[in-house]
């Protein structure tokens, strides 16, 4: 259970409704993020605040293809900078534009998004306020617009530093050795899906006041919902059109999976 260093929180009663008999594991966290897209759905109040990730991330992402469209020619001219002659050269040279170009598309939605939620926090953190009061989950305090920007930047910052390092061998590993990457693949998906739950899970874990440490330490101690919720949001981000609606629906998503959690960890810390 986590505990806030705000001495303005709200004290950590025993929660009302149901509590989990067991630890919630994979199937809660996936269950939690499939309840995100759902709760989204049947709020329609709701709908105005998921705009503002949204639009965010997708004039983002816009803005940001067509920059790397435009600067990907150039790099492979800087890969290559004196391409031979003869078929199999110029087979090549359409093979690396060609993966340039979906490079710089994967790199713009991937900061697209990750400079969309420190962007939209405010709007973030009422939807998490209003999911968690529909659950019976105490109000916090509120947090200022820098303040809930800068938490939000925070964890993108973590997630980046934890995961970065982990892909970028992965996938020199996977270069030079080829058959690893039957194993590599798997694993740099599974991190993947922990950064962006870590991300997600982040919001309602930071609205408490509680530390990054602390913040860590809680998912640390509830990794297999965290994969199961990242797992369901790596899914749910390949089917059509529910891209647009993964930062919205994944917050309140994460927020039910936070909620869940801490009246577990409540129970077992109760006076029996």
């Amino acid at each position: 259970m986590i505990t806030p260093d705000s001495p303005t929180a709200p004290a950590q009663l025993r929660p009302a409704g149901l509590v989990p008999l067991e630890r919630p594991g994979f199937g809660a966290g996936l269950k939690a993020m499939l309840g995100g897209y759902g709760y989204l759905f049947r709020t329609p109040d709701l709908w105005p605040l998921a705009l503002v990730p949204t639009g965010l991330a997708l004039v983002l992402t816009v803005v940001l293809a067509i920059v790397g469209v435009k600067l990907a020619p150039s790099l492979v001219e800087l890969i290559v900078s004196e391409p031979g002659t003869g078929a199999l050269w110029t087979a090549l040279m359409v093979v690396l534009r060609i993966l340039s170009l979906a490079v710089a598309l994967v790199a713009a939605l991937a900061i697209s998004f990750g400079l969309a939620k420190p962007l939209s926090g405010p709007a973030l953190e009422r939807m998490v306020r209003r999911a968690e009061a529909d659950l019976g989950a105490p109000a916090w305090p509120e947090v200022g617009f820098f303040a809930d920007m800068w938490r939000a930047l925070e964890s993108t910052l973590v997630a980046l530093a934890f995961t970065l390092p982990i892909l970028i061998v992965l996938g020199v590993v996977g270069f030079f050795f080829a058959p690893a990457s039957v194993v590599i693949i798997p694993l740099q998906l599974a991190v993947t899906a922990l950064a962006g739950a870590w991300d997600l899970c982040d919001c309602p874990l930071s609205i408490r006041g509680v530390p990054v440490a602390a913040r860590v330490a809680f998912v640390r101690r509830n990794l297999a919902a965290v994969m199961g919720f990242g797992f369901g949001l790596a899914l749910l981000s390949l089917l059509p059109c529910s891209l647009l609606i993964v930062l919205p629906a994944g917050i309140l998503g994460a927020a039910r999976l936070v909620v869940t959690l801490e009246r577990w960890e409540a129970t077992r810390q109760a006076p029996r």
